[in-house]
């Protein structure tokens, strides 16, 4: 499946051009993991760029944005002068935040259709449900089945 997003939205997102090869080409990977993963967290399998929601395109583009800045998974950066820590978020790669997860689980649910099971096997049967000339209170929706439905 195509990206659910483009190399020129990453561009625009980290603020800076992306045009070497190499570059390109984690771009891409990274684009391409999230979106595996936002299809797989909404269970929409076939959502391309035109067909998903813009919230699942932009969060695709920030979970792509934060593998390319730091495809090494570092969390510390250390100079001269400077110590720089990443957030637990920014070591991971591609992968989505739980935030990320909760959002687009959000927006998987919609418009699916779902059953939801009502059975209830401890609630016994009204008398108004009964056939009082059958012997051992047999329902008369369920013939044989005694006393419960």
């Amino acid at each position: 499946m195509p990206a659910l997003a483009t190399v020129a939205q990453v561009a625009a997102r980290i603020g800076e051009p992306i045009s070497t090869a190499e570059d390109v080409q984690l771009a891409m990977a990274c684009l391409a993991e999230a979106s595996e993963q936002i299809r797989h967290y909404a269970q929409q399998p076939y959502w391309t760029a035109e067909t998903a929601p813009p919230v699942a395109v932009t969060i695709c583009v920030a979970a792509a944005a934060r593998g390319v800045l730091n495809p090494s998974g570092f969390d510390m950066e250390r100079g001269d002068m400077v110590t720089f820590n990443r957030q637990k978020d920014y070591v991971s790669g591609a992968n989505l935040t739980a935030q990320e997860i909760t959002i687009i689980k959000a927006l998987g649910r919609q418009g699916n259709v779902r059953s939801v099971s009502l059975h209830n096997c401890d609630r016994p049967v009204p008398r108004s449900h009964t056939n009082p000339d059958e012997p051992m209170g047999r329902t008369l929706d369920n013939p044989t089945f005694f006393g419960y439905f």
